[in-house]
């Protein structure tokens, strides 16, 4: 077993560990403030859907790109918060120095990493998990959503964890795709960065081709670029109806669809990390090795 596939499936045990874990004295939902969401990648499809599910609860949140933070830069006052998610941490990512920018504005600032991460500067952080053992996160991301949900003071928002045991091993089977599948993923709502979290995840390690697109987006314009040799997947909401126009558009053409619905979005979460695992093997790609051992790819790797 790879090491991804198994950080997969230990994460019930370390999201029930996450659930059990006493909360910080500091803590408390923060009613009435700006909230910034940071972070790249992974973090931030993690920062895109708390900033969603706080929204709805009625904290003033957004997410806001690592590099985007840094470049623009985004103008804190003293009294905003800005909650920074990096789980290796380190010294030279835009994520860390997002964060010290937001402090230096007087903000108050909360760094999310990995047990032991180094990240030095932020007062208060929240350690998610054992640091990654591979490149592609998975357990980090949903840990990183335990804390960040239970911090709203919603227990109606933490309903998705307590069943991860069983959403690990929902779902439809996986599809079956080759090196040269043309594969888009939708999602609506929330769901288009379940969508953009299950494409990284695809590209990352099976090395797909893989588009990932809001549903609305999708219906906007990209609708024209399937045809031939596309599956298309969905990640949509119970009872959305704009799914219909979308099923009606890929059935005219002749695109193959594969609905993941669900009215749980961690589900679907690890419904894609399954599908992931399962393209892996049908390829024969060590979802570990992330073309570390292809000459070129180790070459053009070491520049970055």
């Amino acid at each position: 077993m790879s090491r991804f596939e198994a950080n997969v499936f230990a994460q019930p045990e370390l999201i029930a560990r996450a659930l059990r874990a006493p909360l910080p004295a500091w803590m408390k939902p923060p009613k009435g403030r700006k909230i910034f969401f940071v972070g790249v990648g992974t973090n931030h499809h993690a920062a895109r859907i708390a900033a969603w599910l706080w929204s709805g609860a009625g904290l003033d949140a957004r997410a806001v790109h690592s590099y985007d933070f840094v470049s623009r830069p985004y103008k804190l006052s003293k009294g905003d918060l800005g909650i920074f998610l990096s789980h290796r941490g380190g010294t030279k990512s835009y994520t860390v120095k997002a964060e010290a920018m937001a402090r230096r504005a007087g903000a108050s600032t909360v760094a999310v990493c990995g047990a032991g991460a180094v990240w030095k500067g932020p007062k208060r952080r929240l350690e998610t998990c054992d640091l990654e053992n591979t490149g592609a996160f998975t357990k980090s991301f949903t840990t990183t959503m335990v804390w960040l949900l239970r911090w709203a003071g919603k227990p109606a928002l933490l309903a998705p964890f307590p069943r991860a045991g069983a959403s690990l091993n929902w779902g439809p089977d996986s599809p079956k795709v080759n090196a040269d599948t043309d594969l888009v993923l939708l999602g609506d709502g929330l769901r288009e960065w379940v969508a953009c979290e299950t494409a990284l995840k695809l590209l990352e390690t099976a090395h797909l081709r893989v588009r990932a697109y809001g549903l609305e987006e999708f219906l906007h314009g990209p609708h024209i670029s399937v045809g031939k040799g596309s599956l298309v997947i969905g990640f949509s909401t119970v009872g959305e109806t704009r799914w219909d126009a979308a099923h009606r558009y890929l059935d005219t053409i002749g695109v193959p669809f594969l609905d993941v619905a669900n009215a749980d979005w961690l589900a679907q979460i690890l419904w894609g990390q399954r599908f992931t695992v399962d393209a892996c093997r049908a390829l024969g790609i060590d979802p570990d090795d992330l073309r570390s051992s292809e000459p070129a790819y180790k070459k053009a790797l070491a520049g970055l």
